[in-house]
């Protein structure tokens, strides 16, 4: 625990644009986005393109888990990933936070500067958030760092809520960070959770107050069945709120300004070079320029590039790769070109441009690339003569040649093209075959513009499977409950398109309540998600038999819930 995994994604091929992978399952942990990197192969005769994708999974409780395949769908055909199965298990002498006598708390925590009187006051829970520059120019980092203080255990997953960052170019910065800490007196256990903002405009920005609700089933120990130790107002929701900032965000200057300057702002290196410097006519050069350093790396500008004579010129695009090592943005943006020569010489590459501003030294600074000298070679390739094709021989030989048929009267007069059917059914297949491509274009066009349809159309799909692996999981009890409630709550959270992680058996309840269907099954539902939380957690080990019937329950539940929220 208070440890990261980052998970990385590879797709590969021969094609350049393809759906991003749909990932499992993932509620027993906080996913966090660590960007993607693409590269481009260029080999005589194929392209082949790799994309990667990484993010950061924080596990939320102890145990063992698998990530179950990724899936990535091309052309109709899908493609998985292997299975991954991942131990979580305690840090050496880490200890639980202190278990201390509760008091009420209040609904909302300032900010640092009263940490003490919080803990003075007994809280159990504070969350706090601040900035490490309240005056940044536009585009350059700041970060985000929330704390939460708990003083508690907890059982179940608090909701944050992240204000909008109107004005600002927001990215995770994982993995979340966590520590004892004394405030006041008492001990903490502290989360820190780290975003990289880049303003986008000048002037204040104010990043409204964070919230944070505790359900009151957060509390209940799943082995303490009686709850002795816990009294009614401690049972009671929490709200915490933190304070809002104020950034006030400098203008760029315009003294020193270069003209080739397009908004990069940070420190950079720029990189310019060919992959051969002799060719023949024809024959491609890669023209690659790399910009790498910390910044916002997604939002670089385009590298402009000259006029060429003697050459085409074909864009290949631009790739990025993102690191968030040290809780900073950086990395680096690959532009691409193929030349192709279409005459002999020797050239000089024209040079390449990259102008950025650089907030610590308050200064612009410009970067000039020469990519080189190119010498391109006439075509090893030379031209046929006519006069050097081969002779094809007929031979003279009577029994090769035919007369000549000059009485047709025993010719038979055949049917009409018009008359013929072979003819129709050819000319109506592109008629069928544009219909069926619009109506399969269409389809994929509103899969990928609309989540909450995609969701809708798999619900099924993904709970018959979570049912399935729960059915080969009898031998573990937590593992077979553990599939048979993320299949049902699943379900129900593709097709209302909500979001099932953190959510409490009582949000779920009231998700169901409000749509005004399955008013017959509610308490079956209520009912089943209890004995579900009973067989993870309670230390008695449910029967064969006892699985077999909940299991039963769960096929039930399912079609019941299918016909009722169509």
């Amino acid at each position: 625990m208070g440890e990261s995994i980052e998970l990385t994604i590879s797709v590969s091929g021969p094609v350049r644009s393809i759906d991003k992978p749909l990932l499992p399952d993932l509620s027993d942990f906080d996913i966090y986005s660590s960007g993607t990197s693409s590269n481009i192969s260029i080999v005589p005769g194929s392209i082949s393109y790799k994309t990667d994708y990484t993010y950061i999974l924080v596990p939320r409780k102890t145990g063992s888990f698998t990530i179950n395949p990724v899936t990535v769908e091309h052309k109709g055909k899908v493609y998985t990933t292997d299975p991954i199965k991942i131990a979580v298990g305690s840090l050496p002498g880490q200890q639980p936070p202190q278990q201390n006598q509760q008091t009420p708390s209040r609904r909302s925590a300032p900010g640092s500067n009263q940490q003490s009187n919080q803990a003075q006051k007994a809280d159990d829970f504070f969350i706090e958030q601040v900035v490490d520059n309240s005056r940044p120019y536009v585009g350059q980092q700041i970060t985000l760092i929330f704390k939460f203080y708990q003083a508690e255990n907890l059982y179940e997953q608090p909701t944050l809520k992240w204000p909008s960052f109107n004005g600002f170019w927001v990215e995770d910065l994982p993995p979340n960070k966590t520590e004892n800490k004394r405030v006041g007196g008492r001990a903490y256990r502290v989360t820190e959770i780290r975003k990289a903002l880049f303003p986008t405009v000048a002037g204040k920005l104010r990043i409204e107050p964070t919230t944070m609700s505790i359900p009151p089933q957060a509390w209940r120990d799943p082995f303490d069945f009686f709850n002795r130790r816990r009294t009614r107002q401690s049972l009671a929701e929490k709200n915490l709120t933190t304070k809002g900032i104020t950034i006030n965000v400098k203008e760029l200057p315009e003294n020193g300004k270069p003209e080739s300057f397009t908004g990069a702002v940070g420190t950079y290196n720029f990189r310019v070079f060919v992959d051969k410097d002799t060719v023949e006519i024809d024959q491609p050069i890669a023209l690659k320029a790399v910009i790498s350093g910390n910044g916002n790396i997604k939002k670089l500008p385009a590298i402009e590039i000259p006029e060429l004579d003697n050459f085409r010129l074909y864009d290949s695009g631009a790739n990025e790769s993102i690191s968030k090592q040290g809780f900073k943005v950086s990395g680096s943006k690959s532009y691409e070109w193929v030349l192709i020569p279409t005459t002999a010489g020797e050239y000089m590459l024209p040079e390449l441009k990259f102008s950025y501003f650089d907030p610590w030294s308050k200064r612009y600074k410009s970067a000039f690339k020469t990519p080189g000298q190119v010498r391109v070679k006439p075509t090893s390739i030379s031209s046929m003569n006519p006069g050097d094709m081969p002779v094809n021989v007929i031979p003279a030989a009577r029994k090769s040649l035919n007369y000549i048929i000059t009485d047709l009267t025993d010719n038979k007069t055949g049917k009409a093209l018009y008359q013929l059917p072979w003819v129709w059914i050819l000319q109506l297949l592109p008629v069928f075959w544009i219909v069926g491509l619009t109506v399969y274009v269409n389809y994929r066009k509103r899969l990928e513009g609309d989540s909450a349809y995609a969701r809708r159309l798999m619900a099924t799909k993904a709970a018959k499977k979570a049912l399935s692996e729960a059915r080969d999981g009898f031998d573990s009890p937590e593992k077979f409950y553990g599939n048979i409630y993320n299949g049902i709550v699943g379900f129900i959270s593709d097709k209302l398109n909500i979001s099932a992680a953190g959510m409490t058996n009582l949000q779920i309840i009231d998700h169901l309540k409000r749509t005004g269907k399955c008013e017959n099954i509610r308490d079956d539902f209520e009912e089943f998600l209890k004995r579900c939380d009973a067989g993870r957690f309670s230390p008695i080990k449910p029967d064969q038999a006892e699985m077999q019937q909940n299991y039963d329950k769960a096929e039930q539940l399912l079609s019941e819930l299918d016909r009722g929220l169509k």
